[in-house]
């Protein structure tokens, strides 16, 4: 029975899986790539191929990755969805960079969602990078290389990859992902400041952008990020907000509004789900968010 993540990552990206191949056949692997790329999860299938490739290509192998149990494969990921890495768990990483493999050539390192990273996690991580103990392939996960500290970036090989099985959608590029997130980001301030713009907004700005049902779960995926850090940011300590850098927009929605508006708006804009199960259209959606919530704050 073949594991899931390799007939995913050999269906996905069939020509990085032959480059890469090549790469370790011929003892040219670098030790440290960058992958950036959506969807997240066949991205991080990808990394699990690679690892497999490097500690050795049987079933045995394939499934104590899959259980987290072999000890030169190391996959690091936020502890919840949507959180960002948190710089305990890269130090936590620190006895496996300063050892050696010991059933393999080298050891494997996995750190999804590296565009989470603060400063300080980033800089944990650079004195293993530059002086490896030993053997090392170090792959970093992103969708979004715009994001990711520069620090990281002028150390890594990067690679962009491009599932084939999203082939048949417009491209989820990394400037599709960097343009819908800012016009998201955007909307959702004309919206909280109530200005009008935010109806025109929908239909000029958004519509055009969200028109496939991958690109429109991530815009809603954004939407309630954004409204969960709205209402936890001073719960939590930065570096566990998924977008820390709006913590000054998010204080001055607390300096003009009560909580109990915010509450209620997180509430309207999370409802929305009762609204596509009635098949509204995603226009009609959008505006009526826009309307609640201006009523709301309003009051």
């Amino acid at each position: 029975m073949t594991v899931e993540f390799i007939e995913n990552a050999r269906q996905s990206y069939p020509k990085q899986v032959g480059q890469f191949l090549n790469l370790i056949t011929e003892e040219k692997l670098s030790h440290l790539y960058l992958l950036v790329g959506f969807p997240q999860d066949l991205k991080l299938d990808f990394a699990r191929f690679l690892a497999w490739q490097i500690v050795g290509n049987d079933h045995r192998n394939a499934q104590r990755i899959v259980d987290g149990d072999h000890p030169d494969v190391h996959i690091v990921t936020p502890m919840t969805p949507g959180t960002a890495l948190k710089v305990a768990q890269i130090r936590a990483l620190t006895p496996e960079f300063v050892t050696r493999a010991t059933e393999s050539s080298r050891k494997v390192f996995v750190l999804d969602a590296v565009e989470t990273m603060t400063t300080s996690a980033a800089n944990s991580l650079l004195k293993f990078i530059e002086e490896p103990a030993g053997p090392q392939l170090i792959l970093m996960l992103t969708n979004n290389l715009n994001d990711v500290l520069p620090t990281i970036q002028s150390r890594a090989q990067i690679v962009h990859l491009q599932s084939e099985q999203h082939s048949g959608l417009p491209e989820i590029t990394n400037d599709w992902l960097q343009q819908a997130q800012g016009i998201t980001f955007k909307w959702v301030e004309l919206m909280m400041q109530r200005q009008i713009e935010a109806f025109a907004y929908v239909q000029a700005k958004l519509l055009p952008l969200i028109e496939t049902v991958t690109q429109q779960q991530l815009f809603f995926r954004w939407l309630h990020e954004v409204i969960r850090d709205m209402m936890i940011y001073d719960y939590i300590s930065t570096e566990d907000l998924k977008y820390p850098k709006l913590v000054g927009f998010y204080k001055s929605l607390r300096r003009s509004y009560t909580i109990d508006k915010l509450v209620r708006v997180s509430d309207n804009i999370l409802a929305d789900d009762k609204l596509r199960k009635v098949n509204i259209s995603l226009q009609s959606r959008l505006e009526k968010i826009v309307l609640d919530t201006s009523i709301i704050l309003g009051e």
